[in-house]
């Protein structure tokens, strides 16, 4: 399955954006994930997981970005009209890590996707 999932980051803070067929797919199987290669075996990879987690969370291990989204709060998520998913996660020092993941959907009236 190829994916469509988006990924941004800036200072601390890391965006996803989701279309429809990648949400079936979490819904499904529980993960989407996808990656940049850079050559000589070098990847860069990013995944959303649901899963039995007390809160969203996120960890970055052997190249990949993963956020873990609680099952209640994604399938309410998926289910819903609301556009996106938040937190910030602190992690020391008074730093912290944004996560934000929006649905990538085209609009019903319009040619410009929602959400934005």
């Amino acid at each position: 399955n190829k994916q469509n999932m988006k990924f941004r980051c800036t200072s601390n803070s890391i965006r996803f954006r989701v279309r429809k067929s990648d949400i079936e797919l979490l819904r499904k199987v529980g993960e989407i994930s996808d990656q940049v290669q850079f050559g000589g075996g070098q990847v860069f990879g990013y995944a959303l997981r649901q899963g039995a987690y007390a809160e969203l969370g996120a960890s970055f291990e052997s190249g990949q970005i993963l956020v873990r989204i609680p099952v209640a709060q994604a399938t309410a998520w998926m289910d819903s009209e609301e556009v996106g998913i938040s937190g910030v996660i602190p992690f020391g020092d008074g730093q912290t890590l944004q996560i934000l993941i929006e649905k990538d959907f085209p609009c019903r009236h319009t040619s410009e996707v929602c959400g934005v």
